[in-house]
This record gives structure tokens, sequence and C-alpha cells, in this order.
């Protein structure tokens, strides 16, 4: 009959351990429980400060501009220097065409154009003896009319010709295509031995500093934004330098009419160039209007299963108080609950803590712990 009531009492103490252990609930301490020594834990004071809600969305990179660079004249592909993935400069030769058909389609206007200004200079010369002899009336007018005529048609033959000449000799200068701005090949559109047709597209060319991140905004949220505005953004998968700083450039009226959201585009700089087109971030946007609120850092909020809480100090010890998260501003975050202004809580050693346990609250001064707090 003993060993049956050991066995019972040993499987309800386990039970309750058990349902200690499911719920992540603390259990109160004995207040002058030998076992209750001081825990060293560091501190920090609630501050009210005047906040912007925060809306935390998630945004893609994408480049500043995308360009399919063209070539304008029209050949045979010579040279083509770079390759999918290379950074290039403005300026810098992205190809070459041959140029030899338009150096001698360049003589052969020249040499019809020399041949012209002769001829003209002939029918001028031709031109003044008929008129001494029309004044006179020696000739006929329509012998004058039509000496009149072939120095204009002479005239306008030249006009045309320097005309070609300037179009052949563009055409010649465009036959090195270079790339009209800085960034990077992402595309390859053709080959040395090549042939190209006038405006026929040479690479895709994207300029990724600075960029631009699009997010889908709620149109619950979508007046608050205004160009110029300044957000925050979160790079969760860059191994340095995850926060940055982004700027409102313009929201795009034209919205998804399934999703009711509208593409805000913010313009980041990425002199780094760490920031890779298709790459996802949080975008922090300030949406609504500023409000007083009581704030704390983010390490002192215990997250559980049936919801967040905070240890406060209070008569040197620590007193669980149930909070509910409210907006994020940097790495403070505020907390609806049972606290004031100015208490002290816990943001180093809350996770190993009792309801009730003696604490020994030392100030966070900087990056780490500092001095005992005063009592």
């Amino acid at each position: 009959m003993t060993s049956v009531l050991r066995i019972r009492t040993a499987g309800a103490v386990l039970t309750a351990g058990l349902c200690i252990l499911q719920t992540g609930w603390y259990p109160a301490a004995q207040a002058g429980s030998p076992r209750q020594a001081q825990a060293p834990v560091v501190v920090e004071k609630v501050r009210k400060v005047r906040i912007r809600p925060e809306a935390t969305l998630i945004g893609t990179v994408f480049p500043f501009r995308r360009s399919a660079v063209a070539g304008e004249a029209e050949g045979l592909v010579v040279e083509f220097p770079v390759r999918r993935g290379q950074r290039v400069e403005k300026g810098q030769v992205l190809a070459r065409i041959q140029e030899q058909p338009y150096r001698l389609r360049l003589k052969a206007a020249r040499a019809g154009l020399a041949e012209a200004r002769e001829n003209e200079a002939e029918a001028r010369s031709e031109l003044r003896r008929i008129s001494a002899l029309f004044e006179k009336k020696s000739v006929s007018s329509r012998t004058y009319d039509e000496t009149a005529y072939r120095v204009k048609a002479l005239r306008a033959r030249i006009m045309a010709l320097e005309a070609k000449i300037e179009t052949i000799a563009y055409d010649m200068s465009r036959c090195t295509v270079k790339a009209p701005f800085d960034g990077f090949v992402v595309e390859e559109h053709i080959q040395v031995g090549q042939w190209i047709k006038r405006g026929g597209t040479v690479v895709t060319l994207a300029q990724m500093d600075p960029v631009l991140v699009v997010v889908p905004v709620p149109d619950r949220y979508v007046h608050s934004l205004k160009a110029g505005r300044s957000v925050s953004l979160e790079f969760d998968y860059l191994p340095r330098n995850p926060l940055r700083k982004g700027r409102v450039r313009s929201v795009i009226p034209q919205g998804d009419e399934k999703a009711r959201t509208f593409p805000v585009e913010i313009e980041v700089r990425n002199r780094d160039l760490s920031l890779l087109a298709g790459m996802s971030c949080k975008v922090k946007l300030p949406v609504g209007s500023p409000k007083e609120a009581l704030v704390v850092s983010k390490d002192a909020v215990v997250t559980r299963r049936r919801g967040s809480h905070l240890f406060v100090v209070r008569d040197e010890k620590a007193v669980l108080v149930p909070v509910r998260r409210g907006e994020a501003t940097g790495d403070r975050v505020a907390v609806y609950g049972e606290l004031s202004a100015g208490e002290w809580v816990v943001v180093e050693g809350n996770e190993r803590l009792r309801p009730g346990q003696p604490v020994r609250p030392m100030e966070r001064r900087g990056g780490g712990g500092g001095g005992p707090v005063g009592r």
C-alpha cells in the first residue's frame, strides 16, 4: 500500500512539473527562501518618449535604372570586350563595329562633293557670261534661265553631299558603342562576328548605385508617405551593415486591385555594391501621427507562448509585469502594461529570473553593465 502511495505521489509531482514546463509561466518565489540569493541583473529605466508608429513591410531591391543599350550604326561586330556580370564605367567601350565600309562611303561622298563644287564653279562662270549677253539681248531668256537653273541644281547637290558626309561621319563615330552610365552588364545580346542592325541591342546595363527598393504598401498606409521622407531598411542577409537609410522617391498612384497595395519606390545608396537586385528587406515605414508612449529596450521584453512580459525591479525584487508590444523605434519598443516611466526594467539576465526573486541590479552604461542602481 505504501509503495502504491509513493508511486502516485511521484506521478503527481512529475505531472505538475511537466505542466509548468509546457505553460512556460513562472511560479512565484517563496519569500525568505534561503535558495533565493540575489541574482545579478542589468537594468535600464523605462522612458516616455514621442514616437511615430511604424509599419514593417517586405520590399525588393531593383536597379536604379536598367537600359537596353543599342548600337546606332549597322555593321559587323569586330570587338566585344565586356561580359555578363562585369562592372563598367560611363564612357567605357562596350562594342566596336567595323568602320571600313563607312570609310569607303565617306571617301566616295567627298569625291562627289569635290566634283560638284567644280561643276558649280564652272556653271557660275557660264552664268556670268550668259548674263552679259542677255543684257545685250544676244541670247534668249530661255538660255539664261537654263544656265541659272543649272547653278541652283549644282548648289543643291553640294548641300546634299555635305549632309551625306556628315551623316556617314556621324555613323562612323557611332561604330564604337560606349556605356551611358556606371553599372553592370546583366545581359549580352551580341558576339564578335555577328551582324548588328541599326538600333540593335548590344547589352542590358543596370545601375546599382543607388538602388531602388520597391515595397507594396497597403492602402490604409499609403497616404502617410510623401516623397523625400526618410525610412529605415534592414537587410537580414547582409553579413555587414544590415541597417540602411533610404528616401521615399515616389508613390506610384496605380495599385494592385486584388491586394489593395500601392508600390512605393525608396532610393538607397549602395556605395559598397552589397545590395543586389532581387534581394528582400524589411522596410520600416512611418505611418500615422506621432504619440507619446513608454519604451524599453527590446532586450527587456520576454516573449512566451502565453504572451510577453518584462521584469520590473521593485523593492529589490523582480516583479513580472505582463505587457503588450507596440511600435518599434530603433532598438526600442513601445510597451503597454502596468508600469511607469522611470522604473527599472531588467535587460540582461531576465531569461533566468523568477517572479519575486531578489536581484542585485546594475545600470546599463554604453554597451554593457555599469554601476549599482541607487536605492
